[in-house]
């Protein structure tokens, strides 16, 4: 027969087509070809369809082709063995193989060329090589493609980068050409922002004028911040701490078609998969993002230094009649060595702080005395950074930025001190000078002097003090700036990489289309295969030769492990740490027992880590119920233990897939109302503080959830059996409570639903299945039937249908049988192997009885009510193989069936139920209710107070509030059949500022935002305060500055049905006083609309104070302050207490 081989390439560089070349054959050629399905397993190392070698003659038309390339000497060829040239091979006018030609050798004695011809399946992977992902942006100029970059800006709650990302309907949101970034086809778009948080305090607290509930107006109200900006600066959210996420449809998209190729694909094209994207920025650990249109800030230096000696302090007085003193003195430094930007302040001695990489600064000086002698311990000098007014050209002594470390000087022939001083919590933009502060000194002559700026050399120039502040290069922000989007792609990850994570994922099929070499068909292997036709070959085989028939051993694994990469975000190392069984979350383990001859395991390669999602906190303790019900977020910050409790540092985490449905959800509160919300930026020049409101969020979670789909209201949702997962498991979110879950114990699993269920399960059934086979036989395969054949199509043989798995050295143009590899299609009503049971659902369609265990019908009643009524609960009861095979785990401890082989069927593989986990675990794992869960003291710890006492358990919740200036025991009654009572006893430390007559409040850590101390229903409290009021200004001759006062009170509060009553005297009974003069300041303890509070009160008009509280609070939960104790009860026939309509209940006379 007629054997043709057509080859393609341009006939010139210059070329704009491709032209064909009828390449010449041997005379008697020995063309082989092997056909093989693709390994699903190994995607990036499979051969795919591909032809043996064989051998093509120096001819006139094969040397145009080739372009003599066996002369070495020339050069500027258009061939070349490193690109791939299509190529099809014909018998008469039936093509047999379509792919790529690749010249392995030429052997010049001989004068041939050696080629083979591979499939596009085959050169995929060799085509993309080790290119970095990120690369799919790489234009042949060396410059990045800006197709996804855009602008960060905002406008309104409604107009700005973060809602135009999440609102996939609308084509507002466009790269920075113009061109809109919305994908049509599923309405998303192609780059949007999960609230992935990477910065801690993403609280929210209605009452609490704080974070994300800290408005423009907030911030203008002088009663919660009296220094504005300055106050505010500690609570801001800022929303530059979100990264961009990129939709997975469009890099794969640009993979392939950068690799030459096309593609067909109702899963790709589809919306499911259109709706699934990638985080990126992790690996950087930081929370800012590049950008490719703003000026970047090169690192920079200040050193300035005094010219002479400075701070001289001469003191009169004697040891016999002086007393112990200090004295404040402003570090000089009135010389320039460097300093470009001005940001030091000869005159004045004061810095600017015009850099948010300003983290500290330095200062060095000498000290040098005569006649001093320590008191009260050792002489002592500390410096701090106290804020300057540059407007006024003026000191603000009553802001403090940085406290240094005090250090002792005991010589006087002079020493060195070097003070750093922490700057992170000076907003960038204000202006501060430095104070040392020298204490515990006295005079021992008339003539003594202390200098804090003695002669010393500490520049090259020979000046006596140095001041030095650094800082690291950085961007000048995202806002109106370009965002570089390829940067933020991680390098070390490779295209191929994330080829193979999705191809095992989604368990893909990626083969070659018949009609069109350069297409690839991409499907989940169930997809693909119902794409096939059936094919009758029982005339075919070739009964001549052997037909051997195996089980499917050799395709089998005794374990299936499929799961996602360890991290160390705040949800996955928190789960890796208190339960390491299910680390990583999501993963699925099943061990094969019916097969004692399977060997192995069957593993995936994931690049990405599981997405975690959690809730939003009123504050650092976790046990709180969160204020906005259908707000979920992901913890990408982590946490590390530092002395006092953890802190949450931004490290480098991996990337993490979600599910975004394109529409924003509105953030509803507990009644159901509209919520807005607040983020922050510190612009990078100007001392202010900008703000930015927002109503929506996006719901980016592992599940496929529209928030107020079918029968959901508005803006929740609830997980059901349906829900698909990116879980490899039937894996329930922490946080189910939450509105846009709805997730409790019982409603059901959606395991066929999971990463494994949908797309591994239904495969992997038909090689375990003990009805599987493969066979190897010969078939007289024609010209026709290799063009003609695809490998999902059913073959005929007999009386059995089977699936091609490889064709053998199929002899071109040869009439000879082909050994063919066949495995044989199960029927898809046989769901698990030695089964006689499918899962079941109960009348609200949940397939698991409290979230424990599966329900079950017989297969031949599928769809009936499984019995889970009492007393014999048979609905629960299945085959172990059964239990296994849908991911559960047999509970062999109930044997009431046993008899029968059957058994209950924990629900989720590999470790109990993960709700049944949760209930015994130290620390809770799904939040439900209040109860302490792994995340506890992990968030905002340093803020955290200390906790302990027997009722500190993962159960008990806070009566008070907690404060990070607190100590707390939590106590209750042991002994049961008393009356009962829970309690707390809190040390908290409050802190206020008085001027004047005019009453003031204490506030813990000094903050009149702070949450307030509410108190609650049927309670008692007992409170004893202790305080001490020290004049630090005012006008007053009697009351100097340093005049101080001490003072304890006592009282005690009863809150019995909502109504307080003070137990005494109002405001408390003075206990003692110490005052150096008179007894000036009034404390008073009492209640305003539920809050506690302390306040001071000075009867002096001239006079500012400074004063700080310690506040013991004993306070107890009182149950029978509803229903008193062991009273004889009237009831209903129920047992339900007769209550009247005031609340009152009825005794029994």
């Amino acid at each position: 027969m007629n054997i043709r081989l057509v080859a393609y390439r341009k006939a010139t560089s210059a070329s704009t087509s491709d032209t064909a070349y009828n390449l010449d054959l041997q005379e008697a050629p020995n063309v082989s070809l092997n056909f093989q399905f693709s390994d699903i397993k190994e995607p990036e190392s499979r051969k795919g369809s591909y032809s043996q070698t064989f051998k093509l003659p120096f001819t006139d038309n094969n040397n145009a082709f080739f372009q003599n390339w066996f002369n070495v000497n020339l050069e500027t060829l258009v061939f070349n063995t490193r690109k791939k040239f299509e190529a099809i091979l014909y018998v008469g006018s039936v093509p047999q193989f379509e792919g790529f030609i690749q010249l392995k050798s030429v052997y010049q004695k001989a004068q041939v060329y050696e080629i083979v011809l591979m499939s596009n399946t085959a050169t995929l992977f060799s085509t993309i090589g080790e290119q970095k992902l990120k690369d799919v942006f790489l234009l042949d100029s060396g410059a990045y493609s800006d197709e996804l970059n855009h602008t960060f800006s905002y406008t309104d709650a409604t107009n700005n980068t973060l809602f135009n990302s999440w609102n996939g309907s609308s084509s507002a949101f466009v790269n920075s050409s113009g061109v809109s970034l919305r994908d049509t086809t599923v309405n998303v778009q192609k780059v949007m922002y999960p609230t992935s948080v990477t910065q801690p305090n993403f609280y929210y607290a209605d009452n609490v004028k704080q974070y994300l509930n800290m408005s423009a107006t907030d911030i203008a109200n002088a009663t919660l911040f009296p220094d504005g900006v300055t106050d505010a600066f500690q609570y801001i959210v800022p929303i530059v701490q979100f990264r961009p996420a990129i939709q997975l449809k469009t890099m794969l998209k640009l993979i392939i078609a950068r690799a030459g190729f096309s593609y067909t694909s109702a899963f790709i094209d589809g919306s499911y998969f259109g709706k699934l994207f990638m985080t990126t920025g992790n690996h950087i650990g930081q929370a800012t993002m590049t950008t490719t249109t703003n000026t970047a800030n090169p690192s920079g230096l200040v050193i300035s230094g005094n010219n002479g000696a400075w701070g001289q302090n001469f003191y009169t007085g004697s040891s016999t009649t002086d007393v112990c003193q200090e004295v404040t003195q402003l570090f000089e430094a009135d010389t320039d060595v460097e300093d470009e930007q001005g940001l030091w302040n000869t005159t004045s001695m004061y810095f600017t702080k015009a850099h948010p990489t300003m983290a500290s600064v330095e200062i060095r000086h000498r000290i040098s005395f005569s006649n001093l002698a320590a008191c009260n311990g050792d002489m002592t000098i500390t410096a701090i950074v106290q804020d300057y007014d540059v407007a006024n050209n003026t000191p603000n002594p009553s802001v403090v930025w940085s406290f240094g470390t005090p250090q002792t000087f005991v010589t006087s022939s002079g020493a060195n001190f070097t003070h750093e001083l922490d700057l992170s919590l000076m907003p960038t933009g204000s202006s501060a000078q430095v104070i040392l502060i020298a204490t515990n000194f006295k005079p021992t002559t008339t003539s003594s002097v202390l200098t804090l700026g003695s002669s010393a050399s500490f520049t090259s120039q020979n000046l006596e003090s140095k001041f030095k502040i650094t800082w690291e290069a950085y961007t000048t922000g995202i806002f109106g700036n370009v965002v570089d989007v390829p940067s933020l792609i991680d390098d070390s990850i490779t295209q191929k990489d994330f080829l193979k994570d999705l191809i095992e994922r989604f368990n893909l099929i990626v083969a070659v289309d018949p009609e069109d070499a350069g297409n690839l068909i991409i499907e989940p292997y169930n997809d693909y295969l119902a794409l096939g036709d059936i094919k009758y070959w029982t005339d075919k085989l070739d009964t001549s030769k052997e037909i051997i028939v195996t089980d499917t051993t050799s395709l089998q694994k005794k374990t299936v492990k499929f799961g996602d990469l360890e991290d160390i975000d705040l949800g996955n190392k928190t789960i890796k740490e208190n339960y390491p069984n299910i680390n990583p979350y999501g993963k699925l383990e099943i061990t094969e027992t019916n097969n004692d001859f399977a060997t192995g395991e069957l593993t995936n390669n994931p690049i990405f880590s599981p997405y975690i999602n959690s809730r939003i906190y009123k504050n650092n303790d976790t046990q709180t119920t969160s204020q906005l019900v259908n707000f979920t977020v992901q913890y990408e910050f982590t946490y590390e233990e530092v002395d006092g409790g953890f802190e949450n540092p931004l490290k480098a985490t991996k990337p993490k897939l979600f599910y975004y449905n394109g529409a924003p959800t509105t953030v509803i509160d507990e009644d159901g109302g509209t919520t807005t919300y607040y983020m922050h930026n510190q612009p990078v020049s100007g001392f202010s503080i900008d703000t930015y409101s927002f109503t929506t969020y996006p719901t980016c979670t592992p599940f496929d959830i529209t928030p107020g789909a079918g029968s959901n209201p508005a803006n929740t949702f609830t997980l059901t059996p349906d829900t698909k997962s990116l879980y490899w498991n039937s894996t329930p979110p922490l946080v189910g409570q939450l509105e846009i879950f709805n997730y409790e114990n019982d409603n059901g699993s959606w395991f066929d639903n999971t990463l494994y269920g949908y797309y591994w399960k239904p495969y992997l059934d038909s090689i375990y299945n003990t009805d599987a086979r493969i066979m190897e036989c010969y078939l007289n395969l024609n010209s026709v039937d290799i063009f003609n054949f695809k490998f999902n199509d059913e073959i005929f043989i007999k009386d059995t249908y089977w699936r091609i798995l490889n064709i053998s050295n199929y002899q071109v143009g040869a009439e000879a049988s082909t050994k063919v590899t066949l495995i044989k299609v199960v029927d898809s009503l046989i769901q698990c192997e030695s089964c006689d049971y499918v899962l079941g659902y109960d009348s609200d369609g949940n397939n698991t009885f409290y979230g424990f265990f599966y329900i079950w019908c017989d297969e031949t009643n599928p769809g009936c009510t499984p019995d889970i009524t009492a007393p014999n609960y048979l609905g629960l009861y299945t085959d172990p193989s059964c239990c296994i095979c849908n991911g559960g785990i047999p509970f062999y401890w109930a044997t009431a069936q046993a008899s029968n082989g059957l058994y209950p069927c924990l629900a989720q593989s590999g470790s109990l139920p993960l709700n049944l986990q949760s209930l015994t675990g130290a620390l809770g794992l799904l939040e439900i209710g209040q109860v302490k869960t792994i995340i506890n003291n992990k968030i905002g710890a340093l803020t955290r107070p200390l906790i302990r006492g027997i009722d500190n358990t993962k159960y008990s919740t806070p009566i008070l509030p907690y404060y990070g200036d607190d100590i707390i025991i939590k106590y209750n009654t042991k002994r049961k059949g008393t009356p009962q009572l829970q309690g707390e006893s809190h040390r908290i430390v409050l802190s206020g500022f008085t001027e004047g007559n005019t009453k003031s409040f204490g506030f813990p850590e000094g903050s009149l935002s702070s949450t307030p101390l509410v108190i609650p229903t049927n309670t008692n409290v007992m409170i004893q305060v202790k305080g001490i009021a020290t004049v630090i200004g005012g006008t007053s001759s009697s009351y100097v500055v340093g005049i101080t006062e001490s003072f304890a009170y006592h009282t005690a509060f009863k809150n019995v049905n909502g109504t307080i009553t003070q137990i005494g005297v109002a405001g408390g009974v003075v206990e003692w006083s110490l005052k150096e003069v008179l007894t000036t300041c009034t404390l008073y303890i009492d209640v305003s609309g539920n809050v506690l509070r302390f306040g001071i009160q000075d009867s002096q008009t001239d006079t500012k104070r400074v004063w700080a509280l310690t506040a013991d609070i004993a306070i107890q939960r009182l149950h029978n302050l509803t229903i008193t104790y062991n009273e004889n009860w009237a009831l209903f026939q129920n047992g339900r207490n007769i209550q009247f309509q005031n609340g009152d209940y009825l005794l029994w006379n």
